[in-house]
């Protein structure tokens, strides 16, 4: 299944630590397995129910993860600084990141 190779890519990415968290969009029937492999490793995650039965799961680096468990709210209503946090931590382009911030700063 796709969305299990890029949640298995992103997990090679933070072991090397070329990413300090990642984030997939599951269908709930996927959750236990996700989260499962995640205990077993000793990464820290946080999950974000959707609606249509799926979930936002972010994983990674426990400070970043409590990071985001301090403001973490429906994406769509993320302010522009929360959103630029977010953004950067999941690594986003800093200069993109830096853009979108002006604009929805000034929008």
């Amino acid at each position: 299944m796709e969305t299990l190779r890029i949640f298995d890519t992103y997990l090679y990415e933070i072991s090397k630590g070329t990413k300090p968290v990642a984030l997939v969009t599951l269908e709930d029937f996927l959750l236990p397995k996700v989260t499962e492999r995640l205990k077993k490793l000793g990464i820290a995650f946080l999950l974000q129910p959707l609606d249509c039965s799926k979930v936002n799961v972010f994983f990674g680096k426990k400070e970043c993860i409590k990071t985001l468990e301090s403001f973490l709210k429906p994406l769509n209503a993320l302010n522009p600084y929360e959103d630029f946090i977010l953004g950067t931590i999941l690594g986003y382009d800093a200069v993109l990141q830096c853009e979108r911030f002006l604009k929805r700063l000034n929008a």
